[in-house]
């Protein structure tokens, strides 16, 4: 080593818990060189499969864990979906992934002391299946850990709800990071499920009876057009006949 010059060195231990198959990963563990806490970090969908190599989302965090800002170090990226995805994420025929459930129940209880974050962000909010799985998943939470609180990341000009990292990075990577409480929005609690229930089967009623309603007139114009048509008078040949005087 030179004289006068300081070296740090910085060591990042990635542990990738996947099945066999590798399309669906159950958890990315990233443990940092640094003092801090432990935390459960619960956003969407996995991206990658390989500990060698990093998402936007991993790489944004690593900027901010340091001990002035969130603190962390060891973080637990977990998901709302297991499968993998490599691209925008279709909700078309998207249903809860009971078995990543049960491995996010399994997580929490065995890290009863590691800070849960929230960083859904926004993407795909009004999915059905989105919103059955966060019920579901705040549910859990909230019989596991009753009295712990919950916490989304934050920036002095940041107002977003439970924002992803990968949207706090590319808007706010320049500000400090820190952690503040996330308070569990009504429509993902139990009573705010059975609202959303009720109001989307009403929706769903009067959508049918908007389309049976245009189909019966378009029924009547039709059969109106038909018996006005056959009403009219059909128009046929004057007979001519002799005249006599």
């Amino acid at each position: 080593m030179i004289a006068g010059l300081k070296e740090t060195v910085g060591i990042l231990r990635t542990t990738i818990s996947s099945d066999e198959s590798k399309k669906h990963v159950y958890e990315i563990c990233r443990e940092f060189d640094t003092d801090g806490e432990e935390a459960i970090l619960l956003t969407l969908y996995p991206t990658l499969t390989e500990p060698n190599t990093f998402d936007l989302s991993s790489m944004h965090l690593m900027n901010h864990v340091a001990d002035e800002e969130l603190q962390l170090q060891k973080v637990h990226f977990v998901f709302l979906f297991s499968k993998v995805i490599g691209a925008k994420p279709s909700t078309r025929g998207l249903t809860m992934d009971c078995e990543n459930i049960e491995y996010l129940r399994e997580l929490i209880t065995q890290l009863p002391n590691a800070k849960i974050i929230i960083s859904f962000g926004s993407s795909m909010a009004k999915c059905p299946a989105v919103i059955e799985s966060k019920v579901e998943l705040f549910k859990m939470i909230q019989e596991l850990r009753p009295k712990d609180a919950l916490w989304q990341i934050s920036t002095e000009d940041m107002d977003e709800e439970a924002p992803h990292i990968l949207y706090a990075g590319i808007r706010f990577n320049s500000q400090s990071w820190s952690l503040r409480h996330y308070v569990i929005l009504h429509k993902y609690t139990e009573e705010g499920y059975k609202e959303y229930l009720a109001n989307k089967e009403i929706a769903r009623v009067r959508f049918m009876q908007n389309v049976l309603g245009k189909k019966r007139e378009t029924e009547t114009e039709t059969t109106e057009e038909k018996l006005k048509t056959e009403e009219k008078p059909k128009k046929g040949k004057k007979k001519h006949g002799s005249t006599e005087s």
